[in-house]
């Protein structure tokens, strides 16, 4: 089982007992545990166990006139939630081209602390499909990413993966990700004749999607033909 799901399979929800999660000025918060974050610069509260962010530098670095703002590519981060407060910092850097090279390799030097200690992380660049604009549609690489993880989210919460999923992967051994894609797309001949449990689930979870998620499924299915 792969790792990042075994990592976040105790995560509870949000409405659980929570800590306070507070990143550094410069530093950005864009998704937790799948869902955009409700604030990407500001302190929030993220549920205790396993806690999946991604989150980039955007830190103005260098002195004088040759102070510049450094963005990084976006990175999704994981680790265990068990106190009060979990700050996030950016690695230590100085200059725009000390950034630079703390960026160039696929682990930055993140600081996090909970309650005050040093806590333990795991991390992975976010993949981008395009060298143009790598990060426009950052919300489908979030989920792309998960599901090629087998990581599957509801409302911020850790769930099993789609029921379609389950049974496919234990029946042939294929990878989640390709899993989803038979079990929405309407040209195979999976989908002509799907399990019942299987419909009701996807309709719920579509129903349950915003607005903007839901065009961004429908726009995934259309990539899948």
């Amino acid at each position: 089982m792969n790792k990042w799901f075994l990592a976040l399979l105790t995560c509870t929800s949000f409405g659980a007992s929570a800590a306070t999660l507070s990143p550094e000025k410069g530093l950005s918060i864009l998704y937790v545990n799948g869902q955009e974050s409700e604030s990407s610069i500001s302190s929030q509260e993220i549920p205790d166990g396993q806690v999946q962010v991604v989150l980039r530098t955007d830190k103005k670095v260098g002195r004088g006139n040759s102070a510049k703002v450094f963005t990084s590519d976006p990175y999704v981060v994981s680790f265990k939630v068990t106190g009060d407060e979990v700050k996030i910092k950016n690695p230590p850097v100085r200059s725009y081209q000390e950034a630079e090279k703390s960026f160039k390799g696929e682990s930055p030097a993140w600081v996090i602390s909970q309650d005050g200690v040093e806590l333990n992380y795991e991390q992975e660049k976010l993949p981008s499909k395009s060298t143009v604009f790598p990060y426009l549609a950052i919300d489908s690489l979030v989920t792309e990413y998960n599901i090629s993880k087998g990581i599957y989210f509801d409302n911020g919460v850790l769930v099993s993966a789609p029921v379609a999923v389950q049974v496919a992967t234990q029946e042939t051994g294929v990878s989640p990700a390709s899993e989803v894609a038979k079990a929405t797309t309407p040209n195979t001949k999976e989908a002509l004749t799907p399990d019942v449990s299987s419909v009701e689930q996807l309709k719920a979870w579509y129903l349950k999607a915003s607005k903007q998620e839901r065009k961004e499924f429908r726009r995934w299915m259309i990539d899948q033909e």
